[in-house]
């Protein structure tokens, strides 16, 4: 039996990477009691399954996790996030669980995502700003600079990755761009990018931006 988690990762936390997110919640299942499945062989490990990973320094509200119990246990939802919750450090935050059957990997699950890029003004204009970004993302190509995994810079176009784009006005001191995306396995819009073509637009600072993954799509 599978119980799949949905949790938070948020400012506190925003720093630690997948690796260390990975290992933290390892760690704090082995605190509970929780009757969890581990593997087989000389190192047994707990059997944890995770979406897609999350960039450091990106907050979050839909990430996913599937942990493996035992056969036999006899244990609700609800009292897996109470028990987790009890002991993950601030920042990580269990909203809500589910017993499943067996299913394929959470990352090849991974279909779209929803990401906020929090824009922060100094001295310029939300209105003209908005303005600025949509003429940007009504363009037929958008092009960036991206390192390939030879240590290569190519040039690829995000454009058919994006499904959808709104940019509004939160206050007079921040813009928010919200993108709707190809995520997972297949094509993946690292949110970075995004945050690069509108950096090159409008000539801000990489510390002007804030990315918070709104939706994770299953």
């Amino acid at each position: 039996m599978i119980c799949r988690m949905r949790y938070e990762k948020r400012d506190e936390v925003k720093y630690i990477g997948h690796l260390d997110t990975m290992r933290t919640f390892t760690r704090c299942i082995k605190r509970t009691n929780l009757p969890v499945k581990y593997s087989g062989g000389f190192n047994p490990r707990v059997q944890l399954s995770f979406a897609l990973p999350l960039g450091v320094g990106v907050t979050s509200e839909c990430e996913y996790v599937d942990l493996e119990l035992q056969d036999d246990a006899d244990i609700e939802p609800v009292e897996i996030v109470k028990e987790l919750n009890e002991v993950l450090p601030e920042g990580f935050r269990i909203v809500s669980a589910t017993k499943i059957e067996e299913s394929k990997s959470l990352m090849s699950l991974v279909k779209e995502a929803i990401y906020e890029i929090s824009i922060l003004l100094t001295n310029e204009n939300a209105e003209e700003i908005v303005n600025r970004l949509n003429t940007l993302f009504e363009k037929p190509n958008l092009l960036i600079e991206k390192q390939t995994k030879n240590k290569r810079q190519e040039q690829v176009d995000i454009k058919e990755m994006i499904l959808n784009v709104k940019n509004e006005i939160v206050n007079y001191c921040t813009v928010r761009c919200t993108i709707h995306c190809l995520a997972g396995s297949e094509k993946n819009l690292n949110p970075n990018l995004v945050v690069e073509l509108i950096n090159n637009e409008l000539g801000k600072n990489m510390e002007d931006f804030e990315i918070h993954r709104k939706g994770l799509i299953l």
